[in-house]
């Protein structure tokens, strides 16, 4: 074997770039299609050429190389090691074999044969057959996945399980005493774990040779590369599809709206025609919907932040005696019109039937208060309400209408719900509370005539037609309750 360098022509110590340049300059010299007078001899050496560059040109390889240069030019002129097995150095070059077929020289056949005898110099070292089963290195038409993946998994990390006795330095059968044994042993086993070390690294180094140069490696790497263009292609046509998709439905709802805009744009023509036909309840809706309408006591002057403080308004006691003085006064504005307007139509009130309720058994003491307060509410109704049967022919003198009505005021007409609690705040008993008080006299206006009740007072009125109109004052806050 000649060495690397030579056949380049350079240095051991040449750069890439001087290594790159020799080689191209020396291809052009002896390639065969150049030298047509001597092709046999150009294509020898142009081989060489091409092992040495792949060689040098690879660092893990020329590094290697450069470690062992001078076994591996040695090698195979002794074969066989005597103790430490095959030399190996004489298969890290392209010359050993001839072509990648399946003949004696082949590719294939060669290295088969060499990982065949490694496997077997470990075989004698290991007692169970069941583990005597290296993977086999096949051939040309051997699968990737069921033979070249397994083969190059197992012996990429091979650790072989060789003694390497034959390196032994000391005889522990010489040793004087057990001290010195267990020094020589120790430096025995130094020894040959270097030995196994070298030996391991060696044949992994060959793997990695091989698996460089397999044409299966070679063309699964190209199936795999192909495996993945073809998935990059299809992953892009899907995610060309995917935007088409999105496209698509943009388009659409882009239509939908449209299509929504023109139905509201005849939505709205169609409000615009009614409002210019019928007239906009635009301002009724806000006034039925204003909360300030909603949030605000008639009764009482008062408005609320919320509908739950207005509801709570509602079920007191002080409003509900708000809300029937207010009924009185607007029943009283209403007798106040009819009676004005009696001396052009006649107009006359008429009364609410009064129901008469059904009494039971025993009643509660929370029952007789609502009755008592609805006595009470009743005979106020009763004693501001004004006879239908009055006539409404009343004189036309003014100053005599102004009058009465000042008289009138001077009447007493404080509810007797509001007397009833006036009574219970001095502490009077429920006896007291429930004896009505005792007539009053009413003077007529007209005549000056006195009476007991008012009662008899309308009847008067009724006969000699001295009715007049009455104006009432409006309710003092000094009996209310705070």
């Amino acid at each position: 074997m000649r060495c690397h360098y030579e056949v380049l022509e350079v240095e051991r110590n040449a750069s890439d770039d001087v290594i790159r340049k020799a080689y191209r300059k020396l291809a052009l010299k002896w390639h065969p299609d150049k030298n047509p007078d001597r092709i046999k001899e150009c294509t020898q050496h142009f081989a060489l050429l091409q092992q040495a560059y792949e060689v040098l040109s690879d660092p893990h390889e020329r590094a290697f190389y450069d470690r062992y240069r001078e076994n591996i030019l040695a090698g195979g002129v002794d074969g066989d090691l005597k103790d430490e097995g095959i030399d190996l150095f004489a298969f890290f070059t392209s010359s050993c074999y001839t072509g990648f077929g399946d003949d004696d020289k082949g590719f294939y056949t060669i290295y088969r044969r060499i990982f065949e005898q490694l496997a077997s110099e470990d075989y004698e070292y290991i007692e169970e057959p069941a583990d005597r089963c290296y993977p086999t290195f096949g051939n040309s038409q051997s699968g990737y996945e069921e033979v070249v993946s397994h083969f190059y998994g197992f012996w990429e990390g091979f650790s072989t399980v060789r003694s390497f006795a034959w390196l032994d330095e000391h005889d522990i059968r010489q040793a004087p005493n057990a001290k010195y044994i267990k020094l020589m042993d120790k430096e025995n086993k130094k020894l040959r774990d270097v030995g196994k070390k070298e030996r391991n690294e060696k044949i992994r180094e060959l793997v990695q040779f091989v698996r460089k140069r397999d044409k299966r490696v070679i063309a699964y790497r190209q199936l795999l590369e192909e495996r993945r263009k073809e998935q990059a292609i299809k992953t892009e046509e899907a995610r060309k599809r995917q935007i088409r998709q999105r496209l698509q439905k943009l388009q659409d709802y882009k239509e939908n709206d449209k299509h929504k805009e023109n139905h509201l744009s005849d939505l709205r023509q169609i409000e615009e025609a009614l409002d210019a036909e019928y007239g906009s309840n635009e301002d009724s809706e806000a006034e039925m919907l204003d909360p300030e309408n909603d949030l605000y006591c008639i009764a009482c002057e008062k408005s609320f932040s919320n509908l739950r403080t207005k509801h709570n308004h509602d079920k007191s006691k002080k409003h509900r005696e708000n809300l029937a003085l207010l009924k009185k006064h607007m029943l009283d504005d209403a007798a106040e019109f009819l009676f004005d307007s009696s001396k052009n139509g006649g107009v006359q009130l008429e009364e609410e039937p009064v129901v008469e309720q059904p009494q039971g058994g025993k009643k509660s003491k929370r029952q007789k208060k609502k009755e008592r307060k609805q006595k009470a509410f009743d005979d106020l109704n009763e004693e501001d309400q004004v006879p239908a049967e009055c006539s409404m022919s009343v004189a036309d003198n003014d100053a005599e209408i102004k009058k009465l009505i000042e008289e009138t005021d001077e009447l007493d007409i404080v509810p007797k719900q509001k007397k009833a609690n006036k009574k219970k705040k001095a502490g009077k008993s429920a006896k007291e509370d429930d004896q009505p008080t005792g007539p009053k006299e009413a003077v007529c206006d007209a005549c000056k005539e006195t009476f007991d009740s008012r009662t008899q007072l309308f009847a008067h009125l009724k006969e000699t037609g001295h009715a007049t109109l009455k104006s009432m004052a409006g309710p003092t806050k000094k009996g209310k309750k705070k």
